[in-house]
């Protein structure tokens, strides 16, 4: 015969009423950006490409800062390193990137995007803001405006909450 459980790991097997946020910002926030992502990627895949939104903004990364490590992208985009070393790999064999030696540290290479590799990022930008264009239908100018300061305000928020925790440890 089992030893009974213990009362922390007993199964909950009925609804927990839990309280709702009065404001569920998090949720709204990743719906938004969940629909949008998959919108613009079935746009993409519906042209025939093969890349993803995380292949899309790999790129913008590289066209901004060429010459970035494996590393340093990875941390620009908050993925882990083998994350990001399969995406630099499915760009490079598709050569949409290529990676040089790093002359001041031989164990990071250096990415580049390649002029194939900028045309596609170009024609899913334009993708992309056709859909950003329909999704901002419902609001003004001004609206749209408040919403990115807004947005922008609680980054800053968080960031200062990763800081001050940087800053303590």
């Amino acid at each position: 015969m089992s030893p009974a459980p213990r009362l922390g790991t007993r199964t909950i097997r009925e609804p927990v009423q839990l309280p709702e946020p009065t404001h569920d910002v998090a949720r709204a926030l990743k719906e938004v950006m969940h629909s949008f992502r998959t919108i613009v990627e079935g746009e993409i895949r519906a042209r025939g490409e093969a890349l993803s939104f995380a292949h899309a903004m790999l790129m913008m990364s590289l066209a901004r800062e060429p010459g970035l490590s494996g590393a340093q992208v990875a941390r620009r985009q908050q993925v882990t390193a083998q994350t990001m070393n399969v995406l630099l790999r499915n760009l490079e064999s598709a050569g949409f990137a290529v990676r040089e030696p790093n002359p001041e540290n031989r164990r990071a290479d250096r990415w580049f995007l390649t002029h194939d590799g900028l045309r596609h990022l170009e024609q899913g930008r334009l993708i992309a803001d056709e859909v950003m264009r329909k999704m901002l239908v419902p609001l003004t100018a001004k609206d749209t405006d408040r919403l990115c300061e807004l947005l922008q305000r609680c980054a800053m928020a968080l960031h200062g909450i990763q800081d001050a925790k940087s800053d303590a440890a």
